[in-house]
């Protein structure tokens, strides 16, 4: 999405804080001269500790750790920005600056601190966000398009400058403030609607589960993985339990898997209007006349409903839901939960079986998921 207008700047702008508030590593690409440096490095005016490294002046060692012998043991040293931010009390951002300067090498080792914010032998703690900035390969100094394990670790965001945001602030000085802070109420509920979202969508459409382009500048940019995903749905949920506006959702799941895998992902979405799963659980919701694609992100969403809170009338509860779902809809779309359920070790202890789970008996006593019975 090109940025425009000051709408379209301000709703980048709340995109960025959603995943540096939600902790997933975030890619800002732009021209030089944009403001991107400046916007990240405008937390410090908040309270966060922000660590900028140029990415292209680093070591791959810098990212890794340096190998030192200490008695007859290798440690890998964690380096001083590493430490300044596992020892700073309060939120911070590792902001590598200049990210399509990064060689391969130097791309290769930040994949671990990316993935599992580690440094060599040090954890960073949850308090440590990642930020990067690039401009494209072409106007960069000496730069290179990214490599695809390093692009599917970033949400991908398109940065720029609208003149009107810029006349106004450069005479005012009142640059809008980087919207960071803690998780939203109601974020919990809405992750488990997303990720029923998620897979639903993915059932529909098993073929955009894993899509790594052929060409070298869309491998460098978003698209679909199940990694990707993941941060789609908790991008996602971030921005509908904090409000945001539908456009905000969108830069954010596109960002994640791409322009056109985030437009049919979010015209699937739409077209749900998903009930509350706990009214699910509670008998509330009839499943007469509902779509086998609604019906089966119903029960994922009831499934993840019952795993957060796991109790033997729950469990019970889902079960008996996914049999009715089962007699009023059909059995394909209730079978994936119904066996998610029956696997060893998710039945609490004490838990009965409903009698509605008789409509899957010869689906279950094929995989051996029916005990007794």
């Amino acid at each position: 999405m090109a940025v425009r207008t000051r709408d379209d700047y301000e709703a980048v702008l709340e995109a960025l804080g959603a995943c540096i508030s939600t902790r997933i590593p975030v890619l800002l690409w732009g021209d030089p001269g944009s403001g991107k440096t400046s916007v990240v490095e405008s937390a410090a005016g908040l309270g966060w500790l922000v660590e900028t490294m140029i990415i292209s002046h680093y070591e791959p060692s810098d990212l890794t750790g340096l190998p030192l012998l200490r008695g007859d043991h290798v440690v890998l040293a964690p380096p001083g920005w590493a430490k300044r931010l596992a020892e700073h009390d309060g939120p911070s951002i590792a902001f590598f600056d200049e990210f399509s300067t990064a060689s391969p090498a130097l791309q290769a080792a930040a994949l671990r601190p990316l993935t599992h914010y580690q440094v060599g032998d040090l954890q960073l703690p949850p308090t440590v966000s990642f930020v990067a900035a690039a401009n494209p390969a072409d106007v960069a100094a000496a730069g290179w398009e990214l490599a695809a394990p390093t692009a599917s670790r970033f949400v991908h965001l398109e940065w720029g400058l609208p003149l009107e945001v810029y006349a106004e602030c450069l005479v005012t000085g009142a640059w809008p403030v980087l919207p960071v802070g803690p998780l939203p109420d109601g974020f919990d509920a809405e992750l488990v609607r997303q990720r029923a979202l998620v897979a639903g969508f993915l059932r529909s459409r098993p073929s955009q589960l894993s899509v790594i382009p052929t060409d070298a500048v869309g491998r460098g940019r978003a698209f679909p993985t199940p990694r990707t995903y993941d941060y789609a749905a908790r991008l996602a949920a971030f921005a509908v339990a904090n409000g945001s506006s539908p456009d905000v959702v969108r830069l954010l799941v596109a960002g994640c898997v791409g322009p056109v895998v985030a437009h049919e992902f979010l015209e699937f979405a739409r077209r749900q209007d998903l009930p509350d799963p706990e009214d699910v659980l509670a008998g509330g919701f009839l499943f007469t006349g509902s779509r086998p694609d609604r019906t089966y992100v119903v029960l994922q969403s009831v499934l993840a409903a019952v795993q957060r809170k796991p109790t033997a009338r729950r469990w019970t509860a889902a079960v008996d839901a996914c049999g009715r779902a089962a007699a009023d809809v059909g059995v394909d779309a209730a079978v994936p939960v119904v066996r998610a359920l029956l696997r060893p070790g998710a039945r609490p202890a004490g838990a009965a079986l409903p009698a509605s789970i008789t409509v899957f008996a010869p689906v279950l006593a094929l995989a051996g998921l029916l005990p007794g019975a």
